[in-house]
C-alpha cells in the first residue's frame, strides 16, 4: 500500500449522521468530491441521500453513492437490486461503491457475496464499481478474486494503511473519522484520493496524456499522476521509456550509433523498440529512473514513485 501524498484529492464521505451540510462551503473549503450514502441491507434508505446527491452536485462537487451492506442478513442480488432502484437515474462521477464491514464478517462465503453484488450492480447499471473496507477487515476476511476492483480503504491515525495481500494499491484512502470540514457540524470522515484516479472519472488532468492504442492499454501512474500508457509483452508490463523520463523529470535520449537508449547518461541494455518507440520493463524503470515501482494486476496499472 501506498502512503498518502500532497497531490491527494480530498474527499469525503457523508450519510443522515451529519445532517444538515452546507455543501457550498465545503466545496469552497477545498473539498472536491463526496462519496454519499444511498443505501443499507435490503430495504433502508438514507433519509438525506436525495438532497445530499443533489446539493452535492450543485455546488460542483464530484459525486459518488454507497451501500452499506448486510451480507448476513440478505442475498446479494437482493441488496443490489435495492440499491439500483434507488440511484437509478442519477448522475455518479465515481464508481458506485459496495461497503463491507462489521457484521458482514459472520457470513462464511463473504468474498462470494461481494463479487456477486459488485457484478450485479454492474450488470443493472452499466456503471463501475469498486469496494470500501477496513485495512484490517480486508485482511482477515476478503479473498483475493476481488482484486479486480479499486479499493477504498479505511485504516486510521496513520498515513499508510495495512498491507492487505490482495490489493497492491489503494484508489481511495480514509484516513480519519474525526476530520473538520467546512460546512458541517462535528466530525467528518475524511479521504484521500489517488489523483489518476480521480481524473480517470471526469477527465479533470491539467496535462494531457496521449489516448490510449489498441495495444497500449496499461494505465502508468507517476507520482500520483496518469503520465501514460503500456502495454503487455510476452506476458510482462512494458512501459514507454521516454514519457516515463518526462513524467519524473530524468533525461532520457537516443544513441543512433549505439541503437541504445540512455537514462540520465546511463545505457540501458535491456528493452524493446516497437514502432519507434522504446518500452522497458516495470523493474528496469524503477532501477534505472531512481524510483519505486509496483504492478497492480487487479486494475491494469502500474504505479511509479520517485
Amino acid at each position: 500500500m501506498q502512503a498518502r501524498q500532497a497531490s491527494n484529492v480530498t474527499v469525503i464521505d457523508v450519510s443522515h449522521h451529519q445532517g444538515d451540510i452546507d455543501w457550498n462551503e465545503v466545496k469552497t473549503g477545498g473539498v472536491a468530491g463526496a462519496f454519499i450514502k444511498a443505501t443499507e441491507g435490503a430495504s433502508f434508505v438514507d433519509p438525506r441521500f436525495a438532497a445530499n446527491a443533489s446539493e452535492a452536485a450543485q455546488a460542483g462537487l464530484r459525486i459518488g453513492f454507497y451501500h452499506y451492506a448486510h451480507p448476513e442478513l440478505n442475498a446479494a442480488a437482493a441488496e443490489a437490486a435495492h440499491f439500483v432502484r434507488i440511484v437509478k437515474g442519477l448522475k455518479a462521477d465515481f464508481p458506485h461503491v459496495l461497503d463491507v464491514e462489521g457484521d458482514a464478517s459472520k457470513l462464511g462465503a463473504l468474498t462470494t457475496w461481494c463479487s456477486a453484488w459488485l457484478k450485479e450492480v454492474n450488470r443493472l447499471t452499466g456503471h463501475s464499481v469498486m469496494i470500501y473496507t477496513g485495512a484490517s477487515f480486508a485482511k482477515t476476511y476478503l479473498g483475493k478474486s476481488l482484486a479486480n476492483y479499486p479499493l477504498w480503504v479505511a485504516h486510521y491515525g496513520t498515513d499508510k494503511p495495512m498491507d492487505n495481500g490482495i490489493w497492491p494499491q489503494w484508489s481511495v484512502f480514509q484516513y480519519t473519522s474525526k476530520g473538520t470540514i467546512d460546512g458541517i457540524k462535528g466530525n467528518a470522515d475524511v479521504n484521500a484520493m489517488e489523483k489518476a484516479f480521480f481524473d480517470e472519472h471526469f477527465g479533470a488532468s491539467d496535462d494531457p496524456v496521449p489516448e490510449p492504442t489498441a495495444e497500449d492499454q496499461i494505465k502508468i501512474v507517476v507520482n500520483d499522476q496518469l503520465a501514460a500508457y503500456g502495454r503487455i509483452i510476452d506476458g510482462h508490463a512494458y512501459l514507454p521509456l521516454r514519457q516515463l523520463g518526462e513524467a519524473l523529470g530524468v533525461p532520457v535520449d537516443w544513441r543512433a550509433a549505439e541503437a541504445t537508449p540512455y537514462v540520465d547518461g546511463k545505457r540501458v541494455d535491456s528493452f524493446k523498440l516497437i514502432d519507434g518507440k522504446t518500452y522497458i520493463g516495470v523493474r528496469a524503470a524503477a532501477e534505472l529512473l531512481g524510483g519505486k515501482a509496483s504492478w497492480d494486476h487487479g486494475t491494469k496499472k502500474v504505479y511509479l514513485y520517485k
